[in-house]
């Protein structure tokens, strides 16, 4: 099944001052086909366009240039314009074909041309893994908790989301369920997600982004809560939130900490099936979850002064995931060069960066 890395991509932010993206239809695609979640992905566009920019508020995802390189201060503007989420300017993932390729890894072997190798993790890893994303589809049926890999401004936006505002509903009918009304809310549940994968190729980026992140909630849901005894999720369904991952990279719209849980979901997935999880690199040199005062900024002036902030703590680059890994040998003046740098990044880092970094430690120590 699909190698499982610790790493998001995550890009520059960009500063850009009007934004709305357009409401996409809202009716529902035609169904496809069978299984808890019968989407019938269509195949990635070999013509998504190939922004220039990175994009505002974590939505780009960067190579490791990227993540290196200087990254400019905004300049002051009109502190009264909200933060909004149209015109935003994306940068493709250059390593996006492994992620939809990921599953094949372990078909093929460790250790084949690229150094693969599996990892181990521990029973106690797993427990901890489950307890934390199973509350995230729970989270939804309060106003006021969100997920951490989705922004409380894009569930409060108006117009909202299609694909959000119907998930929030979704959750609260598959959890408040009454007995006997599970063939109903297992097909509309179904028909929502046909649609989001017929429509992925003919909405804006942003409701893009939107799509994947409900899908991402439904498959936890289903993984976290099952109707009775019966398993709905398969190895289909974990390919196919894998196509949709890759499709967003594609369009540089695939947040890093929505991508991020996708990575620990499968983690748990395999280890729940005996697969082994394996390790590779195409999302080392991304970087890590940005502080939680910049991930709860509200208004532009707020975001931009306290990204000038965060800009200042890391003139010396930002911290990216492959330097959470533990390396086998080195000397100990890097070591603690590096162990400096994660203790910057922990001072200021909010639960979801805490628990990504639980998790690094559990596998690679620190």
């Amino acid at each position: 099944m699909s190698e499982v890395r610790l790493g998001l991509a995550h890009g520059t932010l960009d500063v850009s001052p009007d934004l709305t993206p357009p409401v996409p239809d809202s009716s529902c695609g035609t169904p496809t086909q069978s299984n808890l979640f019968s989407i019938a992905s269509p195949p990635p566009s070999t013509g998504s366009k190939l922004p220039v920019n990175s994009g505002f508020f974590n939505l780009a995802l960067s190579s490791s240039e990227t993540a290196r390189s200087h990254v400019s201060r905004p300049e002051a503007f009109a502190s009264t314009i909200p933060l909004e989420f149209h015109n935003v300017a994306l940068v493709p993932m250059l390593e996006a074909d492994n992620i939809r390729d990921r599953w094949l890894k372990p078909q093929l072997g460790f250790g084949v041309n690229d150094g693969a190798a599996p990892t181990h993790f521990h029973v106690f890893t797993v427990q901890y893994l489950s307890c934390v994303l199973r509350s995230y589809p729970s989270q939804l049926q309060d106003e006021m908790q969100f997920p951490p890999f989705i922004h409380p401004m894009q569930l409060t936006r108006v117009p909202a989301s299609p694909a959000l505002a119907n998930c929030s509903s979704l959750v609260r009918l598959w959890m408040s369920r009454a007995p006997g009304s599970e063939g109903m809310v297992l097909a509309t549940l179904k028909n929502e997600i046909d649609r989001l994968v017929a429509e992925q190729q003919f909405i804006s980026d942003f409701d893009l982004l939107c799509s994947f992140q409900a899908l991402l909630i439904y498959t936890l849901m289903a993984h976290s809560f099952p109707l009775g005894e019966i398993s709905l999720i398969d190895d289909v369904d974990i390919r196919r939130l894998q196509d949709l991952a890759f499709f967003s990279a594609k369009r540089g719209v695939t947040k890093r900490r929505t991508l991020l849980t996708m990575y620990l979901f499968i983690s748990l997935y395999n280890a729940s099936k005996n697969i082994p999880n394996v390790m590779h690199n195409e999302l080392a040199e991304v970087i890590v979850p940005e502080s939680k005062a910049l991930w709860l900024a509200r208004d532009r002036n707020a975001w931009v002064s306290e990204y000038n902030r965060h800009l200042g703590r890391w003139e010396d680059g930002m911290l990216t995931i492959g330097e959470l890994w533990k390396a086998p040998d080195g000397d100990a003046s890097s070591a603690e060069k590096r162990r400096g740098r994660i203790e910057r990044w922990i001072m200021s880092a909010d639960e979801f960066g805490m628990m990504l970094f639980a998790v690094t430690a559990h596998l690679h120590g620190c």
